[in-house]
């Protein structure tokens, strides 16, 4: 059976709360309608809509809330829900506790979704939410018999990215590896650390750190894509890389795997030698709570920014930019930090590639000898050759973007993580700097944003010039 996840943005996340809250310590209701995305180990519930449940026409109480359910979902509404797929949640406040679904909510629960669950005949999961006052979800599925089971992850996905585990918080060894990073972050972020599955797309100079960095944190699972090889030219940036790696002409992802296992600690890896648009992988990255991308092509990134949207998935992106002068120099090298989320800036809008640099590549890849003809004739970008690789300025942007990752789930910082939407480090200027995020979506994504398995970006891998 597949493991359950429920994510929502962290604007509609703060709208709940605001109408959850309203500050007279009655319970209020909400109705969640919720596209769907499949993974391979789990399905991922994505918040589409949310119906207001209004006051006046509610019996609330501190202790319980009680509503017409029927009147907010006609029989044409329930049509349009049934058309699209949809999940229905219903989600009310415990303003004063517990945490913790009540025989109160159970009764109400069971009365209530085996008539839900009929409206609909593919078995889609349908359920109910309790938001507490500091903004914590917990949430289950009921099912046609009244049957509860719970939702192992609950996310909120903004400028901050707020994950609530099941269980999370049981269960943390005391050994000398985990007190040293429970000094510093605290048993609750270690546990979450513990509890938290992360996509690694590309596993060479940037990803190999990433990988690195992830696994010696305590991070309990990683998916690793990438469909390459390990060949001599990447001894010099591909951490934990050997020759014997190059001599067997072992996938990338073999070779992290295997030095991931090598280490110890308990990580988990689960690796996927393919490209990023490969159906398996995306499946596979719909199953994690968050993505690194640490890619070198404007397709890939084109690909994880439709992904991220699609699936309201947290994503970083780690890039390094280095240009030789041709003369045994270096004339510019930079290390960059993206952090993209549902609502914000994509890459695309952030100026990191251009659709005609996706649609080059697309071309290169599928149709070569097209590819050289439209390039000479100007109709088509170039496509770069590979950059020099300096293992240093890899290890900055690895080192931005896992730092970047580790303040938006634990808030360390003095400033509004918003300020840190982009990070550069200039190695010839000698500076670093940051910039906030704009809050611009593409008008290509935003209109697939947490449309789940209905995103034909993801599913179909269409490109658009």
């Amino acid at each position: 059976m597949k493991s359950l996840a429920l994510a929502m943005t962290g604007r509609q996340h703060a709208e709940l709360h605001g109408f959850l809250f309203p500050g007279d310590g009655l319970e209020a209701a909400a109705v969640l309608l919720c596209n769907r995305g499949t993974g391979l180990r789990s399905q991922r519930l994505l918040v589409a809509d949310f119906l207001r449940l209004p006051y006046e026409r509610s019996r609330r109480k501190s202790t319980e809330v009680n509503w017409p359910f029927g009147d907010h979902l006609p029989p044409e509404r329930i049509t349009e829900i049934d058309r699209k797929g949809q999940s229905i949640f219903t989600i009310h406040s415990h303003p004063k506790g517990p945490g913790a679904y009540s025989a109160i909510d159970d009764q109400n629960d069971r009365m209530l979704f085996p008539s839900v669950c009929g409206w609909f005949d593919d078995g889609r999961a349908n359920g109910s939410a309790i938001m507490l006052a500091d903004g914590r979800i917990v949430a289950r599925t009921v099912d046609e018999h009244g049957g509860f089971r719970d939702i192992e992850t609950v996310a909120a996905v903004g400028e901050d990215i707020r994950l609530w585990k099941h269980g999370s918080g049981n269960g943390v060894g005391g050994d000398a590896f985990e007190q040293k990073l429970e000094q510093t972050f605290g048993r609750g972020t270690l546990s979450l650390l513990r509890s938290m599955r992360v996509g690694v797309v590309g596993c060479s100079g940037t990803g190999s750190v990433v990988v690195e960095l992830l696994v010696r944190n305590g991070v309990g699972e990683l998916v690793l894509v990438d469909d390459d090889v390990v060949e001599r030219k990447n001894l010099n940036r591909i951490v934990n890389a050997s020759e014997q790696d190059v001599s067997q002409g072992r996938a990338k992802v073999a070779a992290m795997k295997e030095a991931v296992e090598r280490l110890g600690t308990g990580c988990r890896v689960i690796a996927h030698r393919a490209r990023t648009d490969a159906p398996a992988a995306v499946a596979a990255l719909v199953d994690c709570d968050l993505i690194f991308g640490c890619v070198d092509t404007a397709f890939g990134r084109y690909h994880l920014d439709c992904l991220a949207s699609a699936y309201l998935m947290p994503y970083f992106d780690v890039g390094v930019y280095l240009e030789a002068d041709g003369g045994g120099g270096i004339q510019a090298a930079d290390a960059v930090s993206h952090y993209v989320h549902p609502e914000g800036a994509s890459l695309l809008s952030r100026g990191a590639y251009t659709m005609a640099q996706v649609a080059a590549e697309n071309a290169r890849r599928y149709d070569p000898a097209h590819y050289r003809r439209q390039q000479a004739a100007g109709y088509l970008a170039a496509v770069g050759e590979e950059q020099p690789a300096v293992l240093s300025v890899n290890m900055q942007g690895a080192c931005m973007a896992f730092n970047d990752f580790l303040a938006r789930i634990h808030a360390y910082r003095l400033d509004d993580n918003r300020e840190f939407a982009t990070q550069r480090f200039r190695l010839v200027h000698g500076c670093y700097e940051t910039t906030a995020d704009a809050s611009c979506a593409h008008p290509l994504l935003k209109p697939h944003v947490g449309a789940g398995d209905r995103s034909l970006l993801v599913r179909n891998n269409i490109v658009h010039d």
